[in-house]
């Protein structure tokens, strides 16, 4: 219910020098006349990761505005949004007004949300569909048939200006998932938040979303109200 699946175009770029120029090229081709590009970063400090942000960061109030985590309501155009991650790419990809939205990876390859919204690969040293888990963890493996499902009938369940933390929403995504659990189905959070972020979830819903699953793989049973 009010969801708005990303139906503007879409790239993907790895992190390199390479990657970063790519990106930068690709959004600032989709500006058009009386637009602006927005650079969205994780955080404010994020600028002063590299030479490549600090430079581009000289340009805000001419012909860039920044935003930063979940401070982005509003833009009026193209977005280039620097690592984000499954939790927090929703910020970015479903602020009113964007355009076109090019991602510059780091540690989350976002392939599932890639693949779901057709993103034109940019530059990439190793194929985008390939997630390398971290040190002492297992990939998480694709989203089975069931578990999107799933998700296609929660995504037109809920509110979508509501949080998925409490109230008749928290009821309507955790019951499904407990289900699921149940019968032996597989949930990998970070692919399934970045099928929902792709489908319209907005706002903190996906970081939420990846928290219930997280609990509920833990074994945990959150409990929900009946209404």
């Amino acid at each position: 219910m009010f969801e708005k699946p990303i139906d503007y175009p879409c790239a993907i770029a790895d992190q390199t020098e390479e990657g970063t120029r790519a990106a930068l090229r690709w959004v600032g081709g989709h500006v058009q006349e009386g637009q602006q590009l927005t650079l969205w970063v994780p955080q404010k400090n994020t600028l002063n990761n590299n030479e490549f942000l600090r430079n581009l960061a000289k340009r805000e109030g001419q012909d860039l505005a920044i935003a930063a985590g979940k401070n982005v309501y509003r833009v009026n155009g193209p977005v280039l949004a620097m690592y984000p991650d499954p939790g927090n790419l929703a910020y970015p990809a479903t602020a009113r007004g964007v355009t076109a939205l090019a991602v510059v990876q780091w540690s989350s390859p976002l392939d599932t949300w890639a693949k779901e919204v057709g993103a034109e690969v940019l530059h990439t040293r190793e194929p985008v569909v390939e997630r390398t888990p971290l040190i002492g963890s297992e990939p998480e493996p694709e989203l089975a048939p069931a578990v999107v499902d799933s998700l296609e009938r929660i995504t037109q369940l809920i509110n979508h200006n509501n949080t998925i933390s409490a109230g008749r929403e928290k009821r309507d995504v955790v019951g499904p998932l407990l289900r699921l659990h149940d019968d032996g189905v597989v949930l990998p959070p970070e692919r399934m938040a970045e099928w929902a972020v792709a489908h319209g979830w907005r706002s903190g819903n996906p970081k939420e979303l990846i928290e219930w699953v997280r609990k509920i793989n833990s074994g945990k049973r959150p409990r929900v109200a009946r209404y």
